[in-house]
This record gives C-alpha cells, structure tokens and sequence, in this order.
C-alpha cells in the first residue's frame, strides 16, 4: 500500500514539473515570437514590376527578409499600369505563401506605359483565387497606414512616385503620423529613368521637396549583377521564370538597384552603407535639393559589390520559409 501511494505521488510530481515546463516553454515561445514580430521593420513595397526585372529580384528578397523575422510587409502598390502587374505580383507573394498581402494599383492616367519580357508568364504561374476588386493605390495607403502604430511604417520606393505623390496631396498628417522614413531607389543627380520616365519629374520634384518625413536615396546596384544563380531555384519558383524570360531564356547577372534599396530598407546602414546627409541631390529639370541630418540624404557602399553579390544572390535563391 505504501508502494503504491509513493508511486503515484511521483507520478503525479513529474507529471507537475512535465506541465509547468511545458507552460514555461510555450510562453517563452510566445514570448520569443511577439518580439521578433515586434522588431520586424513594417514595410510596403512600391515598385514599377514591368520593364526591368530587378523589382522581382527586389521582393525576392524582401520575403526573405521576412521569413527571417526581420520585415513584416504590410502592402505593395504597383504604379505601372500593366495589365498582368497584379497578378504576377501576387504569384510572386503566394510563392512565398503570402497571398494575402493586399496589393494596390495606379488608377491614374501614365504617359507612355511600359511593355513587360515576363509579368504574362509569371501571371500564368499559380495565386489563389481572388474574387475582391483591386483598390488603388492611394486607397490602400490610406487604409493600411491608418491600420498602424505610429511613426512604425517604412516606404521603400524602388519605382515611380506617382502614387507617393497622390498619397501626399491626399493626406500628408497620416504620413507625418505614421511614416518613418521613405527609402527612393534613384540617381542622385540626373537620374534618367525613375524620376521621369512617363512624365513624372514635376510629381517627382513635389515630393522630394514635400516629403514630410525623413527621405533617403538609395543609388548604388548598377554593378551588383545578380540573378544567374536563380538557375538552382525551383522550377515552380516565378522569380527564377522572371529572369528566365528577361534574358531571353538564359540565366545572367542583372543590376541591382532595387535589391539594394530593399537591403537598406529592412537592414538599415549596419555595415553596408554610409548615410551622406551633405551636399545635393538634382533632378533632369534643374530642380535640386539638400541634404539635410534626418530629413534628406543619400547612401554609399561600404562593402564591395561581390559582397552584395553573395548577400544579395543568398536571399533571392531562398526558398519560402512558412
């Protein structure tokens, strides 16, 4: 009879420690997760996925990034007006098992629209299915930004800055509210390509000028040629297809332009970049800007671009993680 009481009674005692560990252990896992989740940087993505093919390069990476625990994107918003933009966007997003993620696009009218090598065929590669209409981009703006804490939002503009403009003019208190800081892929002085191309430079001007948080240029990539490693992903993984088709059916090294904005975006300067924040910034049309500590400035390299290679190349080639 005592045998059996004593037997019991330490049964039920490891029993109590198997169950307090067990708690102890799913509330450090709690506890562990809300962290990361709160350290990761919240992000939406504004790219013109069209022309080049460094925008999907770019939010390769940026879902790798988050699959580390390091960015939570929130939106993208597309401000070309392909027709297949949206839909090989979100077949980029559910790759990475993340269909949800609400996408918006221009609505407005686009001088001279872009034509595409890939965003048909990645259009064509699997999505989910949804049925709800796709609002604009300022609509989604609006609604996403409201939806968060403030001065918790960072922008990474790896396009035009049609819908950023729009955004502006709508509602510059939620952006002075909500936004932290604005990360605009461009050559510093005279870029040629995305702050004009389609007749944007004025919209360009107003909100380098008007921006009402901290604003950063990021310019370097052009000789980080990454993307031929993408020939051991998966043939399933659209990012792989896209380069596939810009080049023509071959796999090479594209710049990078966009993939080192996105670093930037989510890692900060860490050991990667220098922030200049004197001299100025000019635009085709004669207008220029300067820098200023916290409001406007621009980035330099510290690593070599085969170190950007190998960082870069790493995280686009990554398969999903969730």
């Amino acid at each position: 009879m005592f045998f059996y009481l004593w037997r019991n009674l330490k049964v039920s005692y490891f029993a109590t420690i198997l169950t307090l560990f067990t708690m102890a252990m799913t509330s450090s896992n709690s506890l562990a997760q809300g962290t990361a989740k709160a350290s990761a940087k919240k992000v939406i993505f504004e790219t013109d996925m069209c022309g080049d093919v460094d925008d999907v390069g770019a939010l390769a990476v940026l879902h790798a990034l988050a699959d580390g625990g390091k960015a939570e994107i929130l939106a993208i918003s597309f401000n070309e007006v392909h027709p297949s933009g949206v839909n090989a966007i979100r077949a980029i997003n559910t790759w990475y098992n993340r269909g949800e993620i609400p996408i918006g696009i221009y609505k407005g009218d686009l001088a001279d629209p872009d034509k595409s090598r890939y965003l048909d065929k990645i259009a064509d590669f699997p999505r989910g299915s949804v049925s709800v209409e796709v609002p604009s981009s300022l609509e989604l703006y609006l609604k996403v930004l409201r939806e968060q804490p403030d001065n918790s939002v960072t922008i990474i503009s790896v396009g035009f800055l049609n819908n950023l403009y729009d955004l502006m003019k709508a509602d510059p208190d939620l952006i002075t509210q909500k936004v932290t800081e604005l990360v605009v892929m461009a050559g510093l002085v005279n870029d040629t390509f995305n702050t004009v191309r389609h007749d944007l430079v004025g919209k360009t001007e107003d909100v380098i000028r008007d921006w009402p948080t901290r604003l950063v240029i990021s310019q370097h990539g052009a000789s980080v040629r990454t993307g031929a490693r993408l020939v051991e992903a998966s043939a399933e993984n659209p990012v792989r297809e896209a380069y596939y088709q810009w080049f023509n059916g071959q796999y090479k090294g594209r710049a990078s332009w966009d993939q080192v904005a996105v670093l930037y975006g989510v890692r900060g300067l860490g050991d990667y970049f220098i922030e200049v924040t004197d001299g100025k910034g000019r635009l085709l049309n004669g207008f220029e800007w300067e820098m200023k500590p916290g409001f406007r400035s621009y980035l330099d390299p510290k690593l070599s671009d085969s170190e950007f290679v190998h960082i870069v190349e790493d995280l686009m080639i990554k398969p999903p993680g969730r």
